[in-house]
This record gives C-alpha cells, sequence and structure tokens, in this order.
C-alpha cells in the first residue's frame, strides 16, 4: 500500500469478500475488498479468524439497530484487524455508494473519497487498545470453506436482495429459509423489508428485500391455516428473471429447531457455529425442493 508515511497506520475500510475470478483461495483465508483512506480501492487475503471477528463485530451492531462500518486497523504492513465503529446518517448514504463503486468499476469518485479518512479515524484514540485487546483474544481458527464467488453485480438492483451484513458472506447460497419477517426502523430504506434467514451453507443473516415480496409471501402464507400454516416454511430462491417464493411443510420438532435458531440471534445478534439435525435436514429438505422446481 506504500503510499502514506510509514509513521501514520495505514487503516482502511473493509467493504466485503470477494474472489477474483478462478482464483484458489488457501483454506482459511478469504480476500477482503477494502479502502484505503486516499480512496484507492484493494484487496488482500486476511486470515478466517479475522472475516469471523469482523463478522460478529458486525452482527452485533445490526443486533442493536446500529448504523456502522468495519474498520481493518493495520498492525504490520498489509495485515489488520477488524474494528466495528457506529457511524452517522450521512455516512451510511456514502458507504451504500463506496461499495456500489468499487465493486462495479474499482474506483471511487472524489466526492465520495471525502468519507473515508473521517470514518476510518473513528476510532483513533482507543486504537492500541483495541490492538492489544484483539491479541490477547486471538485463537487458532478453524479450518472452513472460504466464500463463494461473487456473482452480485451490478450491486444495486431493482429487485435485487441486498445483504445488510450482520453476517458478512459475499454470496449466500440459495434456496434461503425465511425464519422471521424483522420490523422495520428509520435505517430501513424505503419500499424495503428485513427478513431473518438462514442460507443453505447453514448461516443466518438479515437480509433487506423488496417489501412487494414480502407482501406477496404474506398473501400466499394466508393460504395455509392452522397448524399447516404454523408449520410452513417459506424459501427464497434465485433465477436468471429475479427472486421466486415457494413453501415447504416441515415437522413440528423442526419447526422448533428453527425457533430456536430466531431466538439465539435476537439474544445474541450472531448466528450458531453448529445447526442441529433437525435444521440440517430442513436445510437438505430445502435444496432438494428447489432442485425439483428448477428441473
Amino acid at each position: 500500500m506504500g503510499i502514506l508515511n510509514r509513521n501514520q497506520p495505514n487503516d482502511v475500510l473493509f467493504l466485503q469478500p470477494v474472489r477474483l475470478a478462478d482464483e484458489k483461495i488457501p483454506r482459511g483465508k478469504v480476500r477482503m475488498l477494502y479502502c484505503d483512506v486516499s480512496g484507492k480501492v484493494l484487496s488482500s487475503i486476511v486470515s478466517r479468524t479475522v472475516y469471523e471477528r469482523a463478522r460478529d463485530g458486525a452482527a452485533g451492531m445490526a443486533h442493536r439497530r446500529r448504523p456502522f462500518a468495519t474498520i481493518g486497523l493495520e498492525t504490520a504492513h498489509g495485515q489488520f484487524i477488524p474494528a466495528t465503529v457506529e457511524v452517522g446518517q450521512k455516512e451510511v448514504w456514502a458507504l451504500g455508494h463506496i461499495l456500489e463503486h468499487a465493486l462495479k468499476n474499482g474506483r471511487l469518485p472524489d466526492i465520495l473519497k471525502k468519507y473515508l479518512k473521517p470514518i476510518i479515524r473513528l476510532n483513533e484514540s482507543e486504537r492500541e487498545t483495541i490492538i492489544s485487546g484483539y491479541r490477547k483474544r486471538r485463537r487458532t481458527p478453524a479450518v472452513e470453506a472460504t466464500p463463494k464467488v461473487l456473482e452480485r453485480l451490478p450491486y444495486y438492483q431493482e429487485d435485487d436482495i441486498e445483504v445488510s451484513m450482520p453476517i458478512y458472506k459475499a454470496e449466500y447460497s440459495y434456496p434461503l429459509i425465511v425464519l422471521k419477517i424483522l420490523t422495520s426502523d428509520e435505517h430501513t430504506p424505503h419500499n424495503t423489508r428485513k427478513l431473518l434467514i438462514l442460507d443453505s451453507d447453514g448461516d443466518m443473516a438479515v437480509i433487506e428485500v423488496p417489501t412487494r415480496l414480502v407482501r406477496k409471501m404474506e398473501i400466499e402464507l394466508t393460504g395455509y391455516s392452522g397448524k399447516k400454516r404454523g408449520n410452513t416454511c417459506v424459501l427464497i430462491s434465485k433465477n436468471p428473471d429475479g427472486y421466486t417464493l415457494s413453501y415447504m411443510s416441515i415437522s413440528r420438532q423442526q419447526k422448533k429447531s428453527l425457533d430456536t435458531l430466531t431466538r439465539y440471534f435476537k439474544e445474541t445478534g450472531s448466528s450458531k457455529k453448529h445447526v442441529s439435525l433437525a435444521v440440517k435436514t430442513v436445510i437438505t429438505r430445502a435444496k432438494d425442493s428447489a432442485s425439483s422446481q428448477a428441473d
């Protein structure tokens, strides 16, 4: 990165994990897309531990309904630890457009560059304390699969599902299992609703979807009554024309297991590292259901 004086740490703004075309990322590693204070869009390989701490920090802020950004604090040349900071509404606007331009063409217009340094420096007074605490908590990461190829380009489309990053992930595995329709707040964009979902890899996240998709879901669910409606699972699938809804009956035990995940997320703001056999069965059935409808 050597564009700044080495006496000043080259802290950065983390955007999201990506994978370059045909790239084979080492196990236990993730490629992170980020911007430096000058507005240069870069990416580098970070450890899975950094990825997970960025994800968990974002989950906590999302759970508290606080707008946030994730900063990469440089501890050595090209090495970072994540720190989540609360931001204001102007920064929220800027962050969305920064990510859009970074993904579309890898360059930021000057009007957005002015936001980077203030955001990246938000934790400057606590920087050394954060780094020291992170090093004390550091542990050997478990070996897991790296994120899949990013295919959500362009980032903003009318009927696109936008990830609001309580789970850092480049692409969600479909079908998505809808766990709960969340209450909108002042941070929810116009004409969108938030859903708590479980993807086909077993990862939980809050996503934003068009309001019309949620209305369609609610209307179609009225066709189910009583116990059958309570044990009906809503699936969101992705196809070349957009997103489709489907419905799958599940057992009472499977419903209880999904409800447990929802309660855990509500209490902790993060997803469980291990899901139950009942939840795994629902995921398998959802994949089979989506596959049969695609044929």
